[in-house]
């Protein structure tokens, strides 16, 4: 009767010295569902200019919430706000035209085969 309960024993030991597993994330589970894994990770390559129009665009955006955001108490803060917004929204202007207003400039990105 004793030996039977050695077992039992020595099982439970055994099983508690496991080591714990991984809590698998979202984003592989998506992963395993997918034909081409490739497709999850973060492959995509975008010129410079690009990068840098896509960043000027998205901090004139927010300055222009943030001065629509402010009292109508503050309108030297409204109307500057309003002034770098613009500033900045033409300067991305710039960065998305120069690849094709420009013949001698090409993308910044060299393409890998």
């Amino acid at each position: 009767m004793k030996v039977a309960s050695v077992n039992i024993l020595q099982t439970s030991y055994r099983e508690s010295q496991k080591p714990p597993q991984k809590k698998r994330e979202f984003i592989d589970i998506i992963a395993d569902n997918v034909r081409n894994p490739r497709d999850v990770e973060d492959c995509v390559v975008v010129p410079r200019g690009i990068f840098k129009a896509y960043i000027l665009l998205m901090a004139g955006s927010s300055l222009m919430l943030t001065a629509a955001a402010l009292p109508q108490k503050w309108k030297g803060a409204k109307s500057c706000l309003n002034i770098a917004s613009a500033a900045l929204s033409a300067a991305s202007a710039v960065y998305f035209a120069k690849p094709f207003a420009v013949k001698g400039l090409s993308p910044t990105v060299k393409k890998e085969i």
